[in-house]
């Protein structure tokens, strides 16, 4: 039976294993923290706008396990978010990760937590093994990098504003190394207005006990509440550290949120505590992360260069999916690891990749991607299908419907209905 190597177990990492699993391939999948779901476990909003259309997609063709869990665990639907206010729902992100889990492992897949990817065997431009700081290999015959941006101290350090004490645990589990940048495929950086490499976490997280009685009753009645930032704090500056990723809605309030455990100000990059605690319900507030208030960790380098198959550029069996592959948000990295891992396992039986037509949403959005990061305007921009560039696209070309007998329809049509659940 082939193997298919998934290194790196967020939501784009779990989901590419599970699609290998079920195209009838082996799989490992190694972690080099000690859980699963990567930073979803604080992102909590998803669905919204082109999100909808392109999880029911893979609903579909087979693939909606993870968005099915998060679904589960929904705490607030309907959530009226000023860049994505259509179909948008928060989820307990404190519930996430042990049901991820509970789903990869029920699948047969074979999970290796802190087990940290140093280095790769090649043969010519194929990728043979990966080599573990433990110093075992794990071979494979095609691998899946689902490792996220080149992350660590250092890339904090050197790109400034980066906090250290972030979700990505370096300190813990040592920096991030993905398959793609030690085996020599071509990779590239997003830029900030400045030409600095990387943009900035574009969120905060906050006890929720800490915050003012009403506003704390208000997100969890209501999901989101809409705080205005005094004139005097707002700094339009932030859109460009986080790559104009959310609208001037987001600097001129503090979008606050309930995802279960923690408040999420979405949107927000960061905010020094001494001002955060001038604006009305925040007089007490304790900031989780990043802990400091000041400054957010470093994303968006070192993502590979790749196809609408998600094969990375220069190798000859390596697929990359989540924010490796472009795709940072909760939908894009775990549609993204879906098709990679599916067609890792099409390569590995010695079968041609998948490729999805650009009559669905989802097949039109990885091509669009993959031929606007061949410019150096495309690979400055983030591209999602909940907002900006690409869902402007969506709705001018009339893929986006709130129609799911219509969405199911162009599966059938595309010849695709349950795709992704067969074995090869």
């Amino acid at each position: 039976m082939p193997r298919v190597v998934v290194v790196g177990a967020g939501l784009s990492g779990c989901g590419a294993a599970l699609a290998a699993q079920k195209a009838g391939a082996e799989v490992v999948l190694l972690e080099r923290t000690d859980m699963v779901a990567g930073v979803a476990i604080r992102a909590g909003e998803t669905n919204g706008n082109g999100n909808f259309v392109c999880a029911h997609e893979f609903r579909f063709m087979g693939g909606g396990e993870l968005f099915d869990a998060m679904e589960s665990i929904k705490l607030h639907d309907h959530v009226p978010f000023p860049d994505a206010a259509l179909h948008s729902f928060i989820y307990n992100a404190g519930l996430l990760e042990p049901l991820v889990k509970k789903i990869v492992l029920a699948a047969g897949i074979k999970v290796l937590l802190e087990s940290r990817m140093v280095n790769v065997k090649k043969e010519g431009r194929r990728v043979t093994a990966v080599k573990v700081e433990d110093g075992s290999e794990v071979p494979g015959d095609v691998f899946v990098d689902c490792t996220g941006s080149r992350g660590g101290v250092a890339a904090c350090n050197k790109y400034g504003k980066g906090c250290v004490m972030c979700l990505v645990k370096c300190f813990a589990f040592g920096d991030r190394i993905g398959i793609v940048d030690k085996a020599g495929g071509e990779l590239y950086d997003r830029l900030r207005a400045d030409g600095t490499p990387g943009y900035l976490s574009s969120a905060m997280m906050m006890f929720k006990d800490t915050l003012a009685p009403w506003l704390k009753k208000g997100i969890e009645e209501k999901g989101l509440v809409m705080v205005p930032v005094p004139k005097e704090l707002v700094d339009y500056d932030k859109l460009k550290l986080m790559g104009a990723s959310r609208s001037k809605e987001f600097i001129e309030n503090i979008c606050l949120g309930d995802i279960g455990p923690v408040a999420k100000g979405f949107g927000m990059v960061y905010m020094e505590l001494a001002k955060l605690r001038r604006i009305n319900g925040f007089e007490n507030v304790q900031v989780e992360d990043p802990r400091s208030a000041r400054y957010n960790f470093i994303g968006h380098t070192g993502m590979a260069v790749r196809d609408q198959f998600m094969k990375a550029e220069g190798l000859d069996n390596v697929f990359c999916g989540g924010e490796k592959a472009s795709q940072g948000s909760v939908g894009g990295a775990t549609m993204s690891g879906y098709v990679a891992g599916h067609n890792a396992a099409r390569m590995a039986f010695g079968k041609e990749p998948l490729l999805l037509p650009r009559s669905l949403a989802i097949g039109d959005f990885f091509a669009y991607v993959a031929e606007r990061k061949k410019t150096a305007e495309g690979r400055v921009l983030n591209l999602n299908v909940a907002r900006g560039e690409y869902w402007k696209r969506m709705q001018e070309t009339g893929l986006y419907t709130a129609d799911v007998g219509r969405i199911k329809r162009r599966v059938e049509e595309a010849g695709l209905m349950g795709v992704l659940a067969k074995k090869l």
